[in-house]
This record gives C-alpha cells, structure tokens and sequence, in this order.
C-alpha cells in the first residue's frame, strides 16, 4: 500500500506544528530539538516491518514560563476544535504533557513541560514508507 515519502511526512509534521503555533497566546522562537526517522520496529498498525516514522520536536522558546499552563491549554483547544483525539492528558501534573492524534491522516502531535519549565512541541507520523512504496519484497511479514 502506498503511503506519503519521508519528505512529505516531514513537511506535514511541520504544517501540523506551525497551525499548533498559530493557536498560541504568543508567539515563540522554534528551536530544533530533533527531527528524525526511526523504523517502525513494533508497528501499532499491524504492518509490515520496513516502513518509517518521521518525527520533529521544537523547543518554543521566548514563551513566559509563568504562562505554560495558559500555552498548554490553548493547544489543547486547538487539538480538541481540530480533528485530533486526546491521546493522554496530564495538564495537572508538574510536567505538564498532552499526546493526541488526527483523525485524518494519523499525526501524533505533543507538548510537553520539562523539568526547567521549558515547552517542546512535536508531530510525528504514522508509519510510511521511505519512497512512498513497498519494496517488492514486502508481503506483509
């Protein structure tokens, strides 16, 4: 089955974050916390082995840490207005973490407090071919 390359699901994980910013109270710096492609060695989907998963996180930075609760809110918002399920929802804890996925094309996106108080954002995809094609050896195993 065909599936977008990992440029494509890389440039969603990067549309999916900048509509996640626009919903911000204010705007942040993006800095690169990573972006990468790992194999989907457990696949979720019950798929064939082979295929990648792009992921991409940001730290947002220039963001008031005294606000979080309010930035992490206005996402949840955003996700919940959307077309993403709440996957996980710790806005209470000290670490504040929400994890949700589109209904559409199966991104997962989250955000996430760490322990300095700082916000990252990510998005990654569902499993994907790297060219967007099975390799003509892939019979599902």
């Amino acid at each position: 089955m065909r599936t977008m390359t990992e440029q494509q699901a890389a440039q969603r994980a990067d549309e999916h974050i900048q509509r996640a910013v626009a919903a911000l109270p204010e705007k942040p710096t993006l800095t690169v916390q990573y972006e990468d492609s790992a194999e989907c060695l457990d696949p979720t989907d019950n798929g064939p082995r082979g295929r990648f998963e792009v992921g991409k996180t940001y730290w947002l930075d220039g963001l008031p840490a005294d606000r979080n609760k309010e930035s992490v809110d206005a996402l949840y918002d955003y996700w919940t207005a959307n077309g993403f399920r709440v996957l996980s929802d710790k806005r209470s804890a000290s670490d504040m973490f929400v994890s949700v996925e589109n209904n559409d094309d199966a991104f997962r996106m989250s955000v996430q407090q760490s322990d300095e108080g700082d916000l990252s954002l990510g998005a990654s995809s569902p499993c994907i071919w790297p060219d967007g094609t099975p390799p003509a050896d892939a019979d599902g195993q």
